[in-house]
């Protein structure tokens, strides 16, 4: 979603109020900002930027669209404070851009900060020499790359205005993001609608409203359960020893030793004949026996012979079958394909991808939102995306091996139990992003930005289980267990540790939407709810990038509701 007037509180956003803006070049305008009037000025131009509270955008038809969501979220001081920016100026001739523009970057102290009805707004004063019709373009808290375009006083084929208009911002994955570091966050207005400047009245300049968005958009956790912490029930066969004894045997050097916990079992070697397992210490040291006629003293309890070389067996067992009360602790996640560009002002493309521009809302006529490769992925193959587009590489997080040790989390982070560093209402922050938008029918796994939650399955209270296996739809805690169920060739999935997987492609822009359905813009926060499970999750992260083996047990189903920052609420049902 975007800002209007009203948008968002401490946000800094937008309203501009856009004095005369006159210009051809740098010494045809000449800047006043409180000192005595300059003469023969034609026209006058002041810029009033503020925060503002609300939402002005208009719900088409009612209810979320690609430019509304759920509510609007006034963001945390660093993402809305102001330290520089650069305005250009752009005359028009007619309605088509010109060479005639005013380029300049501005220092925080050439803002002239002021308050307002306890409203702290900057307003600019600019007097220029020549009245007309003008394109401005506001770039709060600019990159160096758009400050190095507006001081640019070579000649160039394109204007400043069309230059930072075509400006892409590239970031590495790694470290600090420049343009969402607190303190600075850029911002950029989204629309460009001609500004008329016709007065030459000092005292009353021309004036118009401008709306500024933030570039980045930001993905947030906002935790349901206590911990994190799901219950979940499963089936299982239980199986536990059919008959336990303890007796004595006489080592060779005469020496009585008194056994306990011989399991009775059928030796596999001998024509399923009784021998007695005594599995030693922590299961070590395993040795079998036969039970003679004989007792031990005055112990009533009977001696044992060793039996050599230790046989193949099966315990007898008894077992019970029916649900258990499990729980799942999700502890861990993983983002996947977070774009590695955006424009700096807005771009947008048709139903068709064959005709684009900037600026502007989402409408009929250019109903998606586009990055600097969309183009690119619209015809990409599913099993073969370019790292150019993303980090944390769909491919290279499925593959990952890391999460099995202590050693470095290449992707994996730990998931929030409160709300630390944001609203409460909005959840913690996971974190900020660049827009990734691709036609509807290619917003598949490979190619939307995705997570992955990893869980630890435990007992009802959240205690460890261990290793956990599964096998034709039943859970078990040993492998003996399985076998005794399934048989001893059965195939079972293992849970090392008690960890499973959950993934999902369905951070929803706007659900159902015919073009930007799963899809990151610019200036929205992404709320990610995990409202309930259905089942246990994958044994393993195992993720189609197609999407059309889709496995309902560990596929997340997310459902949407989007702050300006515009705000869609994504709830989870495993």
């Amino acid at each position: 979603m975007l800002w209007g007037s009203n948008t968002i509180k401490g946000l800094l956003l937008g309203m501009m109020a856009c004095a005369a803006l006159v210009a051809c070049t740098n010494d045809d305008i000449v800047e006043n900002n409180g000192n005595e009037q300059p003469e023969k000025v034609k026209a006058n131009l002041t810029l009033t930027i503020s925060a503002s509270s609300n939402s002005s955008r208009a719900s088409v038809g009612g209810g979320q669209t690609g430019e509304t969501g759920d509510t609007t979220d006034g963001g945390i001081t660093g993402e809305s404070t102001v330290t520089d920016a650069v305005i250009i100026l752009n005359r028009l001739n007619g309605s088509e851009l010109s060479k005639d523009e005013f380029g300049g970057y501005m220092q925080k102290a050439a803002l002239n900060e002021t308050t307002v009805s306890g409203t702290t707004v900057y307003q600019p004063f600019f007097s220029l020499m020549q009245s007309g019709s003008y394109k401005v373009l506001v770039v709060l808290n600019p990159t160096e790359a758009v400050k190095a375009i507006a001081n640019d006083q070579t000649e160039n084929a394109k204007s400043k205005y069309e230059r930072i208009t075509d400006d892409i911002y590239t970031y590495s994955g790694t470290g600090d993001m420049e343009i969402a570091t607190s303190g600075h966050f850029m911002m950029v207005n989204y629309d460009d609608t001609p500004v008329s400047v016709e007065s030459n009245n000092y005292d009353n300049p021309s004036r118009c409203n401008v709306s500024v968005e933030r570039v980045v958009s930001k993905i947030n956790y906002l935790p349901k359960k206590a911990e994190n912490r799901y219950p979940i029930t499963v089936t299982t066969t239980n199986y536990t020893i059919a008959e336990t004894t303890s007796g004595w045997y006489i080592e060779p050097n005469n020496n009585a030793v008194h056994l306990t916990g011989l399991h009775k079992a059928k030796n596999k070697d001998a024509n399923d004949a009784e021998v007695w397992i005594h599995e030693g210490v922590d299961g070590r040291d395993r040795r079998a026996f036969t039970q003679t006629n004989k007792t031990y003293g005055e112990t009533e309890e009977y001696v044992f012979d060793l039996v050599t070389p230790f046989p193949k067996f099966e315990y007898y067992t008894k077992s019970t079958s029916g649900s258990l009360e499990w729980s799942v602790t999700l502890d861990k996640y993983a983002l996947v394909n977070l774009s590695k560009s955006v424009y700096t002002v807005r771009h947008r493309a048709n139903s068709l991808w064959s005709a684009f521009t900037t600026m502007g809302l989402l409408d009929t006529d250019y109903p998606y939102i586009m990055d600097p490769s969309s183009i690119s992925k619209n015809s990409a193959n599913y099993d073969n995306i370019s790292t150019d587009y993303f980090y944390n590489l769909l491919a290279d997080v499925n593959n990952d091996k890391v999460d099995y040790s202590t050693a470095d989390q290449t992707y994996f982070q730990s998931l929030p139990t409160s709300v630390n560093n944001d609203n409460a209402a909005v959840g913690e922050r996971l974190t900020y992003c660049l827009e990734n938008v691709v036609t509807k029918s290619k917003q598949a796994p490979a190619l939307v930005t995705g997570i992955i939650f990893r869980g630890q399955i435990g007992d009802k209270d959240g205690n460890s289980l261990g290793t956990v296996y599964k096998c034709n739809g039943k859970f078990y805690l040993s492998i003996d267990a399985v076998i005794a169920d399934n048989g001893a060739n059965a195939s079972y999935e293992t849970y090392y540790e008690g960890r499973c997987y959950y993934y999902s492609s369905d951070i929803m822009h706007n659900a159902g939407d015919d073009y930007m359905e799963r899809a990151i813009m610019r200036n929205n926060i992404y709320v990610l709810s995990v409202e309930s499970f259905k089942a246990i999750g994958s044994a393993t992260i195992q993720i189609d990038p197609s999407g059309e083996e889709v496995n309902n047990e560990y596929y997340l189903q997310m459902t949407a509701s989007i702050l300006p920052w515009v705000v869609r609420f994504n709830n989870i049902e495993f």
